[in-house]
């Protein structure tokens, strides 16, 4: 037997036994405890983006900054800049330099009367933990809030047949990288043909608005799926009314079998609910709203039945003289949204996620016969929230309010300054369960919701998962 030709086969088995010794012998070592502490840092930068408002001359950005101690020697300032449909062009409309104060920045369409322009708010230093811009008026009310860019993004809102004049919606790019973008629309229908909206490219620092009117053309119901195979956006979608007028969807939660719809005004009527089934499967759907009283189910006891892929309209019984939260439950992930009768289409807000360490609504006023209220919920354990109000040269007003399991609270917001515009900061407090929340502006003896700003969290420290050592893989 000719024992060379084993040769090779022992010489690989020789080296595998080598290489396996040399992993045993290079093993790390367990880390240290202190170095598995997961540690909190101060957020150091944020940017937001904001669409063009609706009123001209009088649109301001109402920016506010909760403000925190940043190590280093970090600049600490908050800049308003365009964001062009064309090449973009070094701008800075606004600066502001002082946490803890809030500014309305006024804003104007300044391009070419062929092209539409939004807005970057870029904070960094002690202007970037807790900061939140919005779209608001010359009396400083909010109308849309100023988004963060994201991967994916849903709103949901009536079509066309629905009363929907024009859809429009604004991708924004603020990174410094071009993003390509798949929209997905839904109606009653099922899945529209959007071919000619996949892959759209926003190019960096720039604005692209598409029309999606065609598409919720014979519709009654519109969900809308932005969503980027590269890169992120922010985005947002304004429908306008044939009578005149426009209102902003507010972007809904990520699909869900448990969600939660903050901040629904007080109606006697009119109130609906607009819900999208994104996965094939049929959704069972029930709705609880929760009140300061208690449950109460503007169903009755009934369960809904929604076809999979597919938009629901579902009009809702009276909901009281108080604003409530709806909290829905399906066997299949859903998000949804809920229109409140009002100017233009109405007032609209959405499902929206816990608030974690505070929330921010930037634009508020009580002049002009607004009334503004915070509405807050605990769905599951008892919630304790701090409410700030703070105006410019006042000091800032505070109270402790305290939400029951299962229950809403109306808190009405009071301006620190007579007549001024002011912000509102939601901070819950140690040992609170899941509180969600909304800003709800109301006029006149009826109270009708003017608009409706759904609270979402303003982060003013991240975590810093631990460091740990890792092996190195060996390739032949």
């Amino acid at each position: 037997m000719n024992l060379s030709r084993f040769v090779p086969a022992a010489v690989v088995l020789a080296a595998l036994g080598v290489i396996g010794g040399a992993v045993t012998e290079v093993k790390p070592t367990p880390p240290a405890t202190a170095a598995l502490v997961t540690r909190q840092v101060p957020v150091t930068a944020a940017i937001r983006a904001c669409p063009a408002g609706s009123d001209g001359a009088q649109d301001r950005l109402a920016v506010y900054a909760s403000g925190t101690k940043v190590v280093g020697g970090t600049a600490s300032v908050a800049t308003v800049s365009p964001l062009w449909q064309s090449k973009a062009r070094a701008a800075t409309i606004g600066t502001m330099t002082s946490p803890g104060t809030l500014a309305l920045v006024p804003v104007s369409a300044t391009a070419a009367a062929s092209k539409q322009q939004a807005w970057t708010v870029t904070a960094v230093g002690a202007m970037a933990p807790g900061v939140e811009a919005e779209v608001a008026d010359s009396a400083g009310l909010a109308s849309v809030s100023c988004g963060a860019p994201a991967s994916s993004l849903w709103f949901v809102g009536p079509g066309q047949q629905g009363g929907v004049g024009q859809i429009q919606l604004d991708l924004m790019n603020v990174d410094a990288l071009p993003a390509t973008v798949d929209v997905t629309v839904i109606t009653e229908a099922g899945p529209a043909q959007t071919s000619a909206y996949t892959g759209i490219t926003v190019p960096s620092r720039q604005l692209v608005v598409e029309s999606l009117s065609s598409l919720a053309d014979g519709a009654s119901v519109v969900a809308i799926n932005v969503r980027t195979s590269a890169g992120r956006v922010a985005a947002d979608v304004s429908e306008s009314a044939p009578h005149g007028g426009i209102s902003w969807l507010p972007a809904s939660a990520a699909p869900s079998t448990s969600l939660v719809v903050p901040g629904v005004p007080p109606s006697g009527e009119g109130v609906g609910l607009f819900v999208v089934v994104p996965g094939s499967t049929a959704a069972r759907l029930s709705v609880v709203a929760l009140t300061e009283q208690g449950r109460y189910e503007p169903l009755g006891s009934q369960q809904v039945d929604l076809p999979g892929e597919s938009a629901t309209y579902v009009p809702l019984t009276a909901l009281g003289g108080a604003a409530v939260s709806l909290v829905l439950t399906s066997n299949v992930p859903v998000t949804a949204a809920v229109l409140a009768p009002g100017s233009g289409l109405g007032a609209f807000t959405a499902a929206a996620q816990p608030i974690t360490q505070q929330a921010v609504i930037a634009g508020n006023t009580t002049s002009d016969g607004l009334s503004a209220t915070v509405v807050l919920t605990a769905p599951e354990r008892a919630g304790r929230v701090k409410v700030t109000e703070v105006a410019q040269g006042s000091p800032a007003d505070s109270e402790i309010v305290t939400v029951p399991a299962g229950r809403t609270v109306d808190v009405a917001a009071v301006a620190p300054k007579r007549g001024a515009p002011f912000s509102i900061v939601l901070t819950p407090q140690p040992g609170s369960g899941p509180v969600y929340g909304a800003r709800v502006e109301s006029e006149g003896a009826q109270g009708n919701a003017v608009s409706i700003i759904p609270a979402v969290s303003a982060l003013t420290t991240i975590s810093l998962p631990p460091v740990r050592d890792s092996y190195t893989a060996i390739s032949p």
